[in-house]
């Protein structure tokens, strides 16, 4: 039996990041995006899920049923409130899904 769904849980285990105030080192928020992707000659995104976190979000699940087959990855998009210069992006390994 293959898995339906794939479970992501996105953590910040760092310290303080730099306050743009100049006031030293502040706790960040993270505001994110994560996107399950296909490719089809190129990556694009097929459902997104949209949040905010401190420390870890919720868990995170994104349904394999009733998408075609192909080759998908997840790719988190994020950026921290507090001082716009903490963003960056993390890509999960591709992975098969077959019908």
């Amino acid at each position: 039996m293959s898995p339906t769904n794939i479970l992501l849980t996105p953590s910040y285990q760092g310290g303080g990041i730099a306050d743009p105030n100049g006031d030293g080192f502040i706790a960040p928020t993270w505001d994110y995006v994560m996107a399950l992707e296909i490719y089809d000659g190129y990556w694009k995104a097929v459902e997104l899920q949209t949040g905010y976190y401190r420390h870890q979000t919720p868990v995170k699940k994104f349904y394999l049923a009733g998408k075609k087959e192909g080759r998908y990855r997840v790719r988190m998009y994020y950026q921290a409130r507090e001082n716009e210069e903490y963003t960056g992006v993390v890509t999960t390994y591709s992975f098969m899904v077959y019908r």
